[in-house]
């Protein structure tokens, strides 16, 4: 059975390539689900089982017809709003509202500014140090430089502060304004660096996730936008990246090392099962997860903070790791946290609901005009599906905050205001 992921979405990748006459947003993130059952299928063949995170540990046991056909059609239904998105047929992204645009990009530069002034006085420190020992001191509960200095703010900028993570919407932004709108270098180089906010406040944990996050965000938006590129834009985009993709390689190859070098697996063999370990958790979660307490803590992660004041840091997941009777913090893709939560029902509307919601925002296959406000829900959407290869992404009440904007953004720009 565990063969049939990698076949079922090769198979799909390959007919939307052929749909979409070449590689854009659906398209690859059928391509990053092959890639992930490819692993999966590396990690079986090669007796990796076990360990890495992996519930497993003999062979393909318990990844059976059932809960293989129930990833493979679930994951589909989450891309197919995506697939009536036809980047080339693109001709214009309008913008209703500059004025709110522009609001949204000030207050996340300066949000960014503010995570610089936490992290700045300990990332070097962080990155020319013990990363084990840092990244351990984390798992252990202990807080970050940055934790502790921004406890010291007054209660206005703490809150402020919790919005770094949504500072990754200046990059459909910043795209937008570099083929669409005439705005000055400095305003897209703020955005630029804004966008790298979430990576760089990840160093104080050692923490690969929020770089790998990013680039595969990156990608999503150099592909939605590429078609309206220019030639010169193109090249100037690759020698501007190119820095920042090999810095990037090198933090995250130097967290993998220090990582696993006491460990006897090696890091090549961990980043693999990092990678492909969504599917054959999934199938762990599906056999052996009991639903006696069903929850939408993940789900819905700020309703159940200021509702039941709850919070899904270590302790809560101890917890329900103790009622399921395995360690649930483990990658099993993003339906994989939706059926530990709600079950295998509650799952498969949550997955229909979600490919309904993207289907009115997209409307009709082949549109030619988007709003600026649309493409950011959009990216914000995609953002389930893209990382849910390793988990929901928007599992804590400070991702959600992304989302919130993106709405807020979206009801302001068409039903509100026009300024």
């Amino acid at each position: 059975m565990f063969i049939i992921p990698f076949i079922w979405f090769s198979v799909l990748t390959f007919l939307l390539w052929r749909k979409h006459d070449g590689l854009d947003i659906s398209v690859f993130i059928s391509m990053l689900y092959a890639f992930s059952s490819l692993l999966a299928m590396v990690i079986v063949l090669g007796d990796m089982m076990g360990a890495g995170g992996i519930l497993y540990f003999n062979g393909d046991e318990g990844l059976d017809f059932l809960p293989t056909m129930v990833y493979c059609a679930m994951i589909t239904l989450s891309i197919i709003p995506f697939h009536l998105v036809y980047n080339r047929e693109i001709k214009q992204i309008t913008c209703v509202s500059p004025f709110f645009l522009d609001s949204l990009s000030l207050f996340l530069i300066l949000e960014s500014l503010l995570n610089l002034y936490l992290v700045a006085d300990s990332t070097l420190d962080i990155l020319s140090g013990d990363l084990a020992a840092v990244r351990n001191s984390v798992y252990a509960g202990d807080a970050t430089p940055a934790q502790l200095k921004a406890e010291s703010m007054n209660f206005v900028f703490r809150i402020f502060a919790s919005f770094n993570v949504a500072t990754l919407l200046c990059l459909p932004i910043l795209f937008y304004n570099l083929c669409f709108r005439t705005k000055p270098w400095w305003w897209n180089f703020s955005l630029f660096f804004a966008s790298l906010s979430a990576p760089i406040a990840g160093i104080q944990g050692v923490d690969r996730t929020e770089m790998i996050y990013y680039a595969l965000m990156l990608l999503f938006c150099i592909l939605f936008f590429w078609p309206h590129m220019s030639s010169r834009l193109r090249r100037r985009m690759f020698f501007a990246l190119l820095p920042f993709f090999l810095m990037g390689v090198v933090y995250v190859t130097a967290v993998s090392q220090a990582r696993f070098e006491k460990q006897d697996s090696s890091a090549t063999e961990r980043n693999i099962q990092y990678g492909g370990q969504g599917y054959i958790n999934f199938c762990y979660f599906w056999n052996n997860a009991n639903y006696d307490e069903l929850t939408v803590e993940r789900i819905f992660p700020l309703y159940t903070k200021y509702s039941s004041n709850k919070n899904s840091g270590m302790s809560r997941r101890e917890e329900r790791s103790g009622q399921q009777g395995f360690f649930i913090s483990v990658f099993a893709s993003f339906i994989g946290d939706i059926l530990l939560d709600v079950s295998p029902i509650g799952m498969i509307v949550w997955v229909t609901c979600f490919s309904f919601i993207g289907l009115l925002l997209i409307r009709t296959s082949h549109r030619t005009q988007y709003d600026i406000s649309e493409v950011l829900l959009l990216f914000t959407m995609a953002c389930i599906p893209v990382f849910g290869i390793f988990y929901y992404r928007f599992y804590t009440f400070l991702h959600s905050y992304s989302v919130l904007l993106a709405l807020l953004f979206y009801f302001l720009s068409r039903y509100r205001f026009r300024l």
